[in-house]
């Protein structure tokens, strides 16, 4: 009996031990298993991500994570780490812009076949195709900015023609008007 009854009271506090004081719980808001894993993030999740963080930083931050981004780029040439690159030669704006670079960088999305059924693939496409509509529309631009410049060269040199016509009038003028009367 005694042996039954030591049962009972230890039986009596573990139950104690485990009821809420005055309303409050030992246990976290969160249940462990969500507290200790992270949910893994897409590729896509993870570049729009990496986007959003550039676009808040200025000048020498931008600089440290272009260097930091051909590092990772160089130890791993992974697509997330060549578009991330791209994504940071392209960025309007900064000193180290460089198109042409960031569309070579890109191209493999294009050319490799197993890339097909990449998750970045539809984003690194965008990417090149906005590159691409950027520079053909710098190009339409510097065109057209010859074509002004022609145009102002042709129009001061008819400017300079008429002046030259109206000051030989004028001198003309003046001889009629200096020469003497017949009566």
């Amino acid at each position: 009996m005694r042996w039954r009854a030591g049962w009972g009271v230890l039986a009596a506090v573990a139950v104690a031990a485990c009821t809420p004081v005055a309303g409050k719980t030992t246990r976290p808001d969160t249940p462990w298993y969500r507290s200790v894993v992270e949910p893994m993030q897409s590729d896509p999740d993870r570049i729009a991500r990496f986007y959003d963080r550039l676009l808040t930083m200025k000048g020498v931050e931008l600089a440290g994570e272009l260097e930091a981004a051909r590092a990772s780029f160089e130890k791993d040439k992974s697509e997330l780490n060549r578009l991330q690159l791209a994504l940071l030669l392209s960025l309007p704006g900064t000193g180290f812009r460089d198109d042409n670079a960031a569309l070579a960088l890109l191209n493999p999305f294009m050319k490799d076949k197993p890339r097909d059924g990449s998750t970045l693939r539809p984003l690194a496409i965008w990417l090149r195709s906005e590159l691409l509509e950027l520079r053909r529309a710098d190009e339409v631009f510097q065109q057209q900015a010859s074509k002004l410049k022609e145009e102002q060269r042709r129009t001061e040199a008819l400017q300079q023609k008429l002046e030259a016509i109206l000051d030989m009038e004028m001198k003309m003028i003046e001889r009629e008007q200096n020469l003497p009367q017949k009566k």
